[in-house]
């Protein structure tokens, strides 16, 4: 089975760590690795080629969809997609950043419902959180440096708008806060940063916040298993449980 990462920048991504850690220990002849691209009009060729299924990371989980020939129905909703599997001939598309962003939160929020949650960022991973949020019952709010942007995803998913003068504000009354802004990208001043706020940080392997003294920071790669254990169930069938493989040693491989 080959299987690989593609988006650009992949230099920094972990996620081959992840996939022949549980390779070996399922004992699974798979290969898993990473493809700079420009476009993605390249993505078709990988699959002609003899690619079995792809993650792809930004830029392009949005612009991939065209050359889908089936979205689940979470892809459909979210319109995003992080999985591609090739199955009978057809190119399908998933989304399991949802999952990744509920289960790494719910490590630490037992009860996402109700909670208020500020979401930073309107692309590919900032509509897998809205949507993966909504489900959870919690209390959704999305800012953006592009103002238009955020604004036509909050009433595509239904949402709260914060605007540049409102930002401080949002912060103080969050429970949580999903920055999937680019990495490096700070908008919120420390100041701003209150105790009891939980920070779900999207990038690694730094963090704007890992400075601050006051949030309880959950790192990207905590965001980055909890996509990819039900993304290893789409390309292998195989549905994982922490008795399957040592997460505590996996965790050690993905933050070194």
């Amino acid at each position: 089975m080959r299987l690989a990462l593609v988006g650009n920048p992949v230099e920094h991504s972990k996620s081959p760590i992840i996939f022949h850690f549980l390779f070996d220990v399922m004992k699974l002849d798979a290969s898993y690795e990473k493809i700079l691209l420009h476009s993605a009009h390249e993505i078709p060729a990988l699959f002609e080629k003899g690619m079995d299924g792809i993650n792809i990371t930004a830029p392009f989980k949005q612009s991939v969809i065209s050359f889908l020939d089936e979205l689940s129905d979470e892809a459909q909703e979210i319109g995003s997609v992080n999985t591609v599997v090739l199955k009978k001939g057809k190119l399908i598309g998933y989304n399991t950043d949802y999952l990744g962003v509920v289960n790494a939160l719910e490590e630490k929020v037992a009860d996402l419902s109700s909670k208020w949650c500020l979401v930073l960022g309107a692309g590919g991973a900032a509509r897998a959180t809205i949507y993966g949020l909504k489900t959870e019952d919690a209390v959704v709010q999305v800012y953006n440096r592009n103002q238009d942007k955020a604004k036509a995803l909050s009433e595509e998913f239904d949402v709260d708008f914060i605007s540049e003068e409102n930002l401080e504000k949002a912060v103080a009354n969050a429970d949580i806060i999903i920055d999937t802004l680019p990495a490096g990208i700070q908008i919120l001043k420390q100041e701003w940063l209150h105790a009891g706020l939980t920070v779900l940080d999207a990038s690694y392997p730094h963090s704007v916040y890992e400075k601050s003294n006051t949030v309880y920071l959950i790192r990207g790669e905590n965001w980055l298993l909890h996509q990819a254990l039900p993304a290893f169930k789409l390309f292998t069938g195989i549905k994982l449980n922490t008795k399957d493989y040592n997460q505590e040693v996996l965790n050690l491989l993905i933050k070194s």
